[in-house]
C-alpha cells in the first residue's frame, strides 16, 4: 500500500467520529461495524489474515445496536458503515501487509473501544 493510500485511510478513519457528532448510533456502534466489516473485506482477498466468521457476526451484532440507538432512518446507518468500511479495510491492509505502526495503534485503539462498548450492549456482550 503506497503512503499515500495509508495516510488517506488514516486521516479518514480519525476524522470519522467528528463527523459522527453525539450520536451514539454512529460513534462508536456503527463505526464498530465498520470495522468489522472492513477488516473481514480484507481477509477475503489477503494472503496475510484468515477470515474469522466471528468478524461478520461481530459487524452485524454492531450494525444492530447502531439501529437499536438511533433515531435516524436505517438507510442512514447503513451508508455511514459503508462510508467506513473501505477505510478500515485499507487501515488492516497498512498495518498487516505495511507494517505500519500509527494504522496499528489505531486499530488497537478501535478494537479496544469497540471492545469496551460491545460489554454495555445486549446484541454485543456475549461476542469474543
Amino acid at each position: 500500500m503506497c503512503r499515500a493510500a495509508q495516510g488517506l485511510a488514516l486521516a479518514v478513519t480519525l476524522a470519522a467520529p467528528l463527523f459522527a457528532g453525539d450520536d451514539p448510533a454512529l460513534f462508536p456502534a456503527a463505526q464498530c461495524a465498520a470495522l468489522w466489516f472492513g477488516q473481514d473485506d480484507y481477509a477475503q482477498v489477503s494472503a496475510w489474515l484468515d477470515r474469522d466468521p466471528k468478524d461478520l457476526a461481530l459487524a452485524e451484532a454492531f450494525r444492530q445496536v447502531a439501529l437499536r440507538q438511533t433515531t435516524q432512518r436505517p438507510a442512514s446507518i447503513d451508508a455511514f458503515i459503508q462510508s467506513q468500511r473501505r477505510q478500515m479495510s485499507l487501515l488492516v491492509e497498512a498495518f498487516i501487509f505495511g507494517g505500519d505502526r500509527q494504522s496499528r495503534d489505531l486499530h488497537e485503539s478501535l478494537m479496544q473501544d469497540c471492545a469496551d462498548f460491545a460489554a454495555t450492549q445486549p446484541e454485543t456482550r456475549d461476542l469474543r
